[in-house]
Formats: C-alpha cells, sequence, structure tokens
C-alpha cells in the first residue's frame, strides 16, 4: 500500500514539474521570437506590432552591435541612437506604468508618445517649454519612417528569425485585439 502511494505522488509531482516547464517554455518562446510572430500576423493599418514587440520584449529577443548604440534595461527597456556627443534619439519602453506606453525624443527635442498598438497618442515640444501639439498636425508617416531610420534595425534582426516550435496560433490568440 505505501509503495503506491509513493509512486503516485512521484508521477503526481512528475507531471506537475513537467506542466510548469511547458508553460514557462511557451511564454518564453513567445516573447523571444514576438517580433516574428507580430510580422507574420495580421494587423490593422496603422499600428506597428513588430516595434512594439521588440521594445516590450528587449530582455529576450537579439539586440545587435552597431556603432553608437545603447541598450538599457533598468526597470524599462531604452535604445539610444547617438549621432554625435550631443545629437541622439531616444525609444523606450516603460514596463512599469499602469498603461504601456512607448516613448521617442528626437533630436528636435520633440517628445512622441505611443499606445501599446504603437498608434501615436500625445506629443511635446519641449524646445518651447513643455507645450503640449496637436497629432494631427504631425506628419505621422514621416515620423514613423525616422524612427525606422533610426531603430528599425532592432525590427529585421527579428524579423527572420524563425523559432524551432512556432506558437503562431497562441501569439495570435494572446494578442490579436490589442493590434485590430
Amino acid at each position: 500500500m505505501k509503495k503506491r502511494i509513493i509512486i503516485g505522488t512521484v508521477i503526481s509531482i512528475s507531471m506537475c514539474f513537467i506542466f510548469i516547464i511547458a508553460n514557462l517554455y511557451i511564454d518564453y518562446n513567445l516573447r523571444k521570437y514576438s517580433v516574428y510572430y507580430a510580422h507574420n500576423m495580421e494587423h490593422k493599418g496603422g499600428t506597428r506590432p513588430e516595434l512594439a514587440m521588440a521594445l516590450e520584449n528587449m530582455n529576450v529577443i537579439y539586440k545587435p552591435d552597431k556603432k553608437n548604440i545603447r541598450y538599457r534595461e533598468d526597470g524599462g527597456f531604452t535604445i539610444c541612437n547617438n549621432y554625435t556627443d550631443s545629437e541622439q534619439a531616444i525609444l523606450s519602453c516603460d514596463l512599469g506604468e499602469t498603461e504601456l506606453r512607448f516613448g521617442y525624443y528626437d533630436v528636435t527635442y520633440k517628445s512622441y508618445y505611443f499606445d501599446d498598438a504603437f498608434n501615436l497618442t500625445l506629443v511635446y515640444d519641449s524646445s518651447v517649454g513643455h507645450d503640449k501639439i496637436d497629432i494631427k498636425t504631425v506628419d505621422q508617416d514621416a515620423l514613423y519612417k525616422d524612427i525606422y531610420n533610426n531603430f528599425g534595425f532592432i525590427v529585421e534582426a527579428n524579423v527572420n528569425r524563425k523559432p524551432r516550435i512556432n506558437l503562431q496560433k497562441q501569439f495570435n490568440k494572446k494578442y490579436y485585439k490589442r493590434f485590430n
């Protein structure tokens, strides 16, 4: 009788351990290959899921070494592109906020803030104080082009990194509403 209880306990603990490990791997896979999955997911026009996923999962995706590029991971994730000692563009993601928000700070001292689908929500001009700018006056296509010119390399480095186990369906189930 004791032998059956011990065997049952060992089998139960083993099954729980396997279940936990499998769930951890799924989460890790979805984060590590999030740029690839986001690129292959249907999404609404105007959203930038690849860039949003790259910033949100900066701690696990591939970060190429490039000249004048610095990565910072201290609570949030930041990529700094230093043109010269005095000019730089910064792209950041603050995971500690109640709502996920991305920020882009360019050389013209303007601050652009995006929602979790990487849609523009706020613009501030800090060169003349901290004045709020109407979003309708911002050329968003030129803004996104500038962001990709400065930081598109992080998307390009990860968009073709195919996972060994493709979990596209799970990714779509988790993020479809966010990007549509």
